[in-house]
């Protein structure tokens, strides 16, 4: 071994060519590793989904008195110390998304295959942009992508990239809208740009995701470009609201493009009637993306996959493998009818990048994606894939569907107000007898309320969200190791922490 680096106390886990003086000491270095995980993991997120604490107290605990991060460490130290840092520093204040109460921001608990895959993936370290950059591995990213088509119910010719997540894959999916479909309305020769974005239409409902609205600014747009159209009383965007809309923009010399309807919304798990919707967008000429980031999983069962439908008619659809297929983050997916889109969308050569002939052109990554350089994303998805079958991955599926059907009659039970959930989504309140006809506000804040009461038991974690101005609890179930007992556990301690918090409350102004 090199004296190179004999500067550091344990310089065989940086020079590593010598497996004789450094191989044991990478074993004992995963093994204290993969201990400090399962540690962890039995220790604290098995314990409670989310620490007790709110955000000035934990990042006064973190960061000590000043409050804010110190200078970056000048020496280097023993691997036993960092990890004993993450024990004391970390580990008991981070999110738990394997406890079985933990109903989060769909968050899963990762399938322990999917983790050792991350692990390879980190080792071997291939750069999924340029096809020498990764060998074998970018063939990975086309069979996985290839299997999200096929459940998608996407024909030959269609193709699929890896992105980050749901917000990248949506933006990008906008992009290849605009730059194909927009340049062909308006009769361009090259994609669209500043002028020529004027005057443009997106229809979307009101529980449309966030980045749709990012996507439209990041592209150019003007504001107006996005319309959001209210949804029905379930929660869903309307045929027959988005063809009045599209009346009413050509009556006015506007060019609708794009209907951008959602598959499992965030909010409440609303499914956009998306065969509608693509009725309309073939009538009227329209791009049609459909974000199914969430509710795109739910074609995984064979039981449960008529609740999202018509996907295979879209031009583009978001899928997020780190919501309903159980893996760690990051990994989300767009997905396209005509792979020409994406290659004519982002292609761009860089002078620096090998030329190569004609007939060997080889599995170039950057040509379809935003980004360069791309991580191997893709392995832990083929893993999984490999690991469970279609078949396994559905059956966890349905479990969730099967666990938020009891959430909900337990919830119908007991006099809550609840969304009747399409997928694995529960909204719910609470409205006990001491406050009826109670100002609103104070409702809401009995909600909030409710929700801080169930973070600081342990016995688990639901977020809050808002539907037409009011607060509601919501449980949004990617859990596979929860059970019935679990949620029948976090509805009990709810209730036993309603008399509490309606203490709590200012009821000298809770009456109208």
């Amino acid at each position: 071994m090199s004296e190179r680096f004999d500067w550091h106390p344990e310089p065989e886990l940086i020079d590593v060519r010598d497996p004789d003086r450094a191989r044991a000491a990478l074993e004992q270095l995963g093994e204290r590793t993969w201990d400090e995980a399962l540690d962890w993991l039995y220790d604290h997120g098995m314990q409670r989904p989310t620490a007790p604490d709110l955000y000035p107290e934990l990042r006064a605990a973190y960061y000590g008195a000043s409050g804010k991060p110190p200078a970056a460490p000048r020496l280097g130290t023993t691997s036993a110390e960092v990890l004993a840092e993450f024990r004391a520093r970390l580990a008991p204040y981070l999110y738990a998304a394997q406890h079985p109460g933990s109903y989060s921001y769909f968050t899963p608990p990762p399938l322990p295959i999917a983790i050792a895959a991350e692990t390879l993936a980190a080792w071997t370290n291939q750069g999924i942009d340029l096809w020498l950059a990764g060998m074998a591995a970018p063939f990975v990213e086309e069979e996985v992508t290839r299997w999200l088509c096929d459940l998608t119910g996407y024909a030959e010719g269609s193709w699929g990239i890896l992105a980050s997540g749901g917000v990248m894959a949506n933006v990008m999916g906008l992009t290849v809208a605009r730059d194909i479909h927009l340049a062909k309305l308006l009769g361009l020769d090259a994609p669209p740009r500043g002028a020529q974005l004027e005057d443009t239409r997106i229809y979307v409902s009101d529980q449309a995701h966030f980045s749709i609205a990012r996507g439209v600014d990041m592209l150019g747009f003007p504001e107006a470009t996005l319309r959001v159209l209210p949804s029905d009383d379930r929660y869903r965007l309307r045929a027959e609201t988005v063809a009045e809309a599209v009346a009413e923009d050509r009556a006015a010399g506007r060019t609708p493009f794009c209907i951008a309807p959602v598959a499992g919304s965030t909010n409440t798990g609303s499914i956009d009637p998306v065969d509608e919707l693509a009725d309309v967008a073939e009538r009227e000429g329209l791009w049609l993306h459909v974000d199914a980031a969430y509710g795109g999983g739910v074609r995984l069962s064979a039981r449960d996959a008529h609740r999202v439908t018509g996907l295979e008619r879209a031009d583009s659809v978001t899928i997020d493998p780190h919501k309903w297929f159980f893996q760690p983050y990051d990994i989300g997916a767009l997905l396209v009818k005509r792979q020409e889109d994406l290659r004519n969308t982002f292609h761009r050569e860089p002078e620096y990048y090998r030329v190569w002939e004609p007939e060997d052109q080889p599995l170039h990554w950057y040509q379809f994606s935003f980004e360069g350089t791309r991580r191997f994303r893709a392995l832990k998805l083929w893993m999984t894939w490999k690991h469970l079958g279609t078949e396994g991955l559905g059956r966890l599926v349905e479990q969730n569907d099967d666990l938020t059907d009891h959430l909900a009659e337990r919830l119908d039970r007991e006099g809550w107000d609840l969304i009747d959930p399409e997928l694995s989504v529960v909204c719910f309140r609470h409205v006990p007898a001491a406050l009826d006809g109670a100002d609103p506000a104070v409702v809401d804040a009995y909600q909030k309320g409710l929700q801080r009461a169930l973070e600081v038991s342990g016995a688990g974690w639901v977020s809050t969200t808002t539907l037409r101005g009011r607060t509601y609890l919501r449980a949004g179930i990617v859990n596979y190791l929860s059970t019935d007992a679990d949620a029948d556990r976090m509805v009990d301690t709810l209730l036993e922490a309603s008399e509490r918090v309606l203490e709590q409350l200012d009821m000298g102004t809770a009456r109208t």
